[in-house]
């Protein structure tokens, strides 16, 4: 059997592809190696000047959009539970018009090291969306490039060279050819099959396509909703926030809380507040036994 892909049309800096984080974690956590996880490069921004149909000058484009942005960020928040930055945004600038440059920063990583790449752009939605970070500037983008582990050397001379800048445009036409002009959206591929599904999605409808792909023979782990199995799920990935929890355990929002404030009170985890939310990690026996000692 050819093995099954799902691909992601997306932007570092989309809002509903930050929203459809818990999904991609889960089908992660879940499938791991039975299924490629992959990203399409779609680049929702190329002049924030001519994104919406305002009047005024650039600055005032800008500024008007920048709030608009703000504004759809929180609304969307609201419903699909992932943490946005508080603060007004102040990503796009006269000097800062599009997200080309984040997309390009993912492919320009993706050449050095794909595992690294897709930890990039974890980082890349997380600075723009939730700590309000100008991500197009490249201070920033080689900041998160070296955060990830990669050499920032390396990875500048990679953005630079026009390759990755290539491969972004051919995800592009990618989109086109398959009828993509929103995001996220998801390309599902096996055995000369393909399935396009658009915007934001649930993990029950990726089930159900990666069954009919497969045609029943991949299935979801088993992984019960224990307070060692979602510790574990938070030390996996360094950091999580509640709804991704919800997503993979197939929790609701009380149980959830219920297994987290326990996990607080045991000290297996601890909480930052960050944006309107907040981020879990996992607290290692050493950091523990570490504090005990200073104590």
């Amino acid at each position: 059997m050819e093995r099954l892909k799902i691909y992601q049309a997306t932007d570092p800096t989309c809002g509903w592809c930050w929203g459809n984080e818990p999904l991609i974690r889960a089908l992660d956590y879940l499938y791991g190696e039975k299924i490629d996880l992959e990203y399409i490069m779609g680049g929702l921004v190329e002049d924030i000047t001519t994104l919406y149909h305002t009047d005024g000058n650039t600055e005032q484009k800008i500024k008007e959009a920048n709030r608009r942005i703000h504004a759809n960020n929180l609304a969307a928040a609201a419903r699909h539970g992932m943490p946005v930055s508080r603060e007004p945004m102040t990503l796009y600038t006269e000097q800062y018009r599009s997200s080309f440059p984040q997309n390009i920063a993912y492919e320009a990583a993706k050449r050095i090291d794909i595992y690294k790449a897709k930890r990039m752009l974890r980082r890349l939605r997380e600075a723009t969306l939730l700590e309000g970070k100008r991500t197009s500037q490249m201070d920033q983008l080689v900041e998160i490039a070296t955060q990830v582990g990669l050499n920032a050397a390396e990875f500048l001379e990679q953005y630079t060279s026009g390759d990755a800048q290539a491969d972004f445009m051919q995800d592009r036409m990618r989109c086109q050819r398959n009828g993509i002009n929103g995001f996220p959206s998801y390309v599902a591929i096996a055995n000369s099959t393909k399935v396009i599904l658009s915007g934001y999605q649930h993990l029950s409808t990726l089930h159900n396509v990666i069954a009919r792909l497969s045609g029943g023979k991949i299935k979801p782990r088993r992984i019960g909703p224990t307070l060692r199995n979602v510790a574990t799920f938070i030390k996996h990935y360094e950091s999580a926030f509640p709804v991704e929890i919800e997503v993979a355990f197939s929790l609701d929002k009380a149980k959830t809380d219920l297994m987290i404030d326990t996990l607080l009170k045991e000290g297996k985890i601890e909480a930052e507040a960050v944006g309107n939310g907040t981020r879990l990690r996992y607290v290692s026996q050493r950091k523990k036994s570490k504090a005990v000692a200073t104590d």
